[in-house]
């Protein structure tokens, strides 16, 4: 029952992307009573929380696997195929993550954290730019790392949740990676 009734919230949300469902709605759409949403969930907010973790949970092993298919390719080739997966596992998981966002009441720079996707990653995330930048030291990637991967996931979330019907989402990639990657330069000297 329980998993019918988060099958239930998730068609609901992506049938109105533009409103969070009720619990009445709810009830309606999985043929059971209003209590029986009740005995499994104390409101539509704990419903879209658990759909957020099993949506992160989604997230972060695409992602995993992504940063895993970068791992001998050329810089750009690799920026690239970091950014198309995480846009794409965004791309598949929307309408829970437009509801959690409007629910924790947070921009698209602050989600990446509090989806929980960073923590698990960042032993991977360290691997390119380590690569691109042999010259810093552990703290200086660490740092790189921090901010390279939230201008990701902001750059991602955009691409996936707000990109305009009439822009090319294969150039919106690129140009993200492109972006991303300049952040891995070397500083030129003065």
């Amino acid at each position: 029952m329980r998993q019918r009734l988060l099958t239930s919230t998730l068609q609901l949300l992506e049938r109105h992307p533009e409103r969070r469902p009720t619990t009445t709605e709810l009830a309606r759409t999985a043929h059971v009573s209003i209590g029986t949403v009740y005995r499994y969930f104390a409101d539509m907010d704990a419903i879209v929380e658990e759909l957020r973790l099993n949506a992160v949970h989604d997230i972060t092993a695409a992602l995993a696997g992504g940063i895993g298919r970068a791992m001998d390719r050329e810089p750009l080739d690799a920026m690239i195929t970091v950014v198309d997966t995480l846009v794409s596992a965004f791309e598949s998981h929307a309408a829970v993550l437009r509801a959690a966002l409007e629910l924790q009441n947070i921009g698209f720079g602050e989600a990446w954290a509090e989806v929980e996707v960073e923590r698990p990653l960042l032993p991977l995330a360290r691997v390119l730019p380590s690569r691109l930048r042999p010259d810093l030291d552990d703290a200086a990637i660490d740092d790189l790392v921090f901010l390279t991967m939230g201008a990701t996931a902001s750059l991602c979330l955009r691409i996936a949740l707000l990109r305009p019907p009439e822009a090319d989402r294969g150039e919106l990639i690129a140009t993200a990676a492109r972006m991303l990657l300049a952040a891995f330069d070397t500083p030129e000297a003065s």
